[in-house]
């Protein structure tokens, strides 16, 4: 099973969301920034990591707000979605086409990849 993590990072009331390019898994879906666990790390490495490299940006993990097990047809794997706060002034994504901020009641406006579905529900449920 591959191990990911994913950033629920939250500035001003609002949640980061990015949207995916052409190409590999969900393309042109929307979804919380991450990726791999590399051998050795914990999640919040993880993620510090894969936020810096996606994002150019700094953060700072304080809570694990959702882990669960996603099929996809072609493998399993395991997410960790990490709240965390941005450190960084400004983000410049290198990976992803988009990128925008949106409060927990605009958050279904958006097409996500399968597996950050469940989360995006919860977030709008903690809200409510």
């Amino acid at each position: 099973m591959i191990k990911v993590v994913a950033a629920i990072i939250e500035k001003d009331g609002k949640y980061l969301l990015c949207k995916r390019g052409p190409g590999g898994n969900c393309p042109f879906l929307w979804e919380f920034p991450g990726g791999k666990i590399e051998e050795g790390e914990t999640p919040f490495e993880a993620v510090i990591r894969e936020i810096k490299e996606e994002l150019s940006a700094d953060i700072e993990p304080f809570s694990i707000f959702s882990e669960y097990a996603f099929s996809y047809p072609e493998k399993e794997i395991y997410f960790y979605f990490i709240k965390a706060r941005l450190l960084s002034k400004e983000i410049k994504p290198t990976f992803h086409v988009e990128t925008k901020w949106l409060l927990p009641n605009e958050l279904g406006l958006l097409e996500y990849c399968p597996a950050d579905v469940e989360t995006v529900k919860l977030l709008e449920g903690a809200e409510r």
